[in-house]
């Protein structure tokens, strides 16, 4: 074989080597750009009320308020997730005490936290939508008929955070009004409307947080609204537009 011929193959080896280089780079330089991308999303953590033998309230058709808000938190995570880094505080049916719930979006250090319920009533009458912020002042007439919201100013449990939501009351109540005012847009069985409350699985969040109450399955009406697939979609694209609004408008 000629010298030419070595110099020429030993040419090509070489410029098949950079390409492969190349190629590797290329693909390190998108893997990283991605991760970066994913690294820089805010956080969202999602908490499903109650779960396990905590079953939450009940409806006069059996439907459990641990299942609910399990299902429809899975709902706002797949709507969420292009957009934000979603987690959820239980992602199956097993109970979390509101520490464990509260130490999990601390030490993700979430942007936001937000825990989902629905309202039960011994009066089958008591409807609507409520969410909740933090407050130690306020405490509406409804909150007293509510059985969901039972670790109100609840001695026995201290979160380890405890009264730290105090410094974000005034943003979660913004991220409150965000979320109802969509949620307004986009259900049409209830009205959404904001109250302070001191609960007490919101007082350790270091983050804004709010508890959402997607309506009273012990009233019947509602409680066959929430089981209809196309009003729990409703309720996560509401939630997930107030979300929107509520990061663009900071």
């Amino acid at each position: 074989m000629s010298a030419y011929c070595n110099i020429f193959s030993i040419y090509r080896y070489i410029a098949i080597l950079l390409f492969f280089a190349m190629l590797v780079m290329a693909n390190t330089a998108e893997v990283m750009a991605k991760e970066t991308s994913y690294n820089n999303k805010k956080i969202i953590v999602l908490d499903p009320g109650h779960g396990g033998h905590d079953k939450g309230a009940q409806g006069t058709n059996g439907t459990y308020e641990k299942t609910l808000s399990l299902k429809l938190a899975h709902i706002i995570a797949k709507e969420l997730e292009d957009k934000y880094r979603v987690f959820l505080t239980r992602t199956d049916d097993y109970r979390l005490d509101n520490p464990g719930r509260i130490d999990a979006a601390n030490h993700l250090e979430a942007d936001l936290f937000i825990s989902i319920h629905s309202g039960g009533s011994f009066l089958h009458k008591a409807n609507g939508i409520y969410i909740y912020y933090y407050n130690e002042i306020s405490w509406p007439a409804n909150i007293l008929e509510s059985t969901t919201l039972k670790t109100i100013k609840s001695k026995n449990i201290q979160p380890q955070w405890h009264n730290i939501q105090d410094r974000h009351k005034a943003t979660s109540h913004v991220l409150a009004e965000s979320v109802k005012n969509r949620i307004n847009e986009h259900i049409e069985f209830a009205k959404c409307k904001v109250q302070g409350a001191p609960v007490l699985v919101l007082s350790g969040a270091d983050m804004p947080a709010i508890l959402i109450e997607t309506g009273y399955i012990s009233n019947p009406a509602e409680e066959k609204e929430l089981k209809d697939a196309k009003v729990l979609s409703n309720f996560a694209k509401g939630i997930s537009k107030g979300i929107e609004d509520f990061f663009s408008n900071l």
